[in-house]
């Protein structure tokens, strides 16, 4: 196959990228409008969009030292999501008994309100990174093991019987056609689960904090929130959510990269 030129690249990224500038323009100019009329002369509950990035040059130091913390947490997270998640899904998928049996505990696991956990997270990992990452982790770790687990599932079954009328053992067919096949549902429980990560790690700072000035982004909101410095405030929350997104966008560029020779959601078109 023939690389495309670089001509067409560009044209496609300029296509796919107005609408979202054309919606981002949008929204900062009803910033504006908004700080300018209704908000007008009460920054501390809207500030404008300069506040905000003046706020953000002035503790750029202290926003990358918060970004960066709440970085590695969100991602010690998520990679122990993965390979716990891909590991339990995969050994639900060759046991009905073991999914009946196992399944709705990791269910569960979602389902129970962080906060409501969070002392026993404390008093078992105490007041450091380690909880917060532990909190990241059962944050992103259900749709990765519900998404890997139904891709396992949705494997052919004639492929399967095909298999097995070969006499390829269970871990050559689970290796060579059972996962393989499961790579497009992985992509999309991980897409998922990488934004959760984030929103863990926040989640886990807002609960556990650090006490001290390098603390993550959930810390340094708190701080802030504390000082009533609301520009810093949406500093650090537009921070956060830009974390949240590099983190999608780095999923989603690998899973394109893996899926675009023969998966039809990632083809170009």
């Amino acid at each position: 196959m023939n690389p495309q030129p670089s001509s067409s690249i560009a044209a496609r990224w300029t296509r796919d990228a107005w609408p979202v500038v054309l919606v981002a323009v949008l929204v900062i100019g009803l910033w504006f409008a908004l700080t300018a009329t209704v908000y007008r002369g009460k920054g501390y509950l809207l500030p404008s969009p300069l506040e905000v990035g003046a706020a953000a040059i002035e503790n750029a130091g202290l926003l990358l030292m918060a970004a960066f913390t709440t970085l590695k947490e969100a991602s010690l997270g998520f990679l122990i999501a993965i390979v716990g998640g891909i590991a339990l899904a995969a050994l639900l998928s060759q046991s009905r008994l073991l999914e009946r049996s196992l399944y709705p505990y990791v269910v569960l696991l979602q389902t129970v309100p962080v906060v409501a956990i969070a002392p026993l997270i404390v008093l078992w990992f105490g007041y450091n990174e380690g909880s917060v990452v532990v909190i990241s982790l059962i944050m992103s770790l259900f749709p990765i093991v519900n998404n890997t687990l139904l891709g396992l599932r949705s494997t052919s079954r004639n492929l399967v019987e095909l298999f097995a009328l070969h006499n390829r053992s269970r871990w050559t067919a689970f290796r060579k056609l059972q996962l393989p096949a499961a790579l497009p549902h992985i992509i999309a429980g991980l897409r998922v689960s990488a934004g959760l990560s984030v929103i863990g790690a926040i989640v886990g700072e807002f609960i556990i904090g650090s006490g001290n000035a390098e603390g993550g982004l959930g810390v340094q909101i708190v701080f802030a929130q504390g000082r009533m410095y609301t520009a810093l405030l949406f500093a650090e929350v537009i921070a956060a959510t830009l974390l949240g997104f590099l983190f999608f966008a780095l999923v989603s560029a690998v899973g394109r990269a893996l899926l675009r020779h023969w998966h039809e959601s990632a083809m170009p078109g």
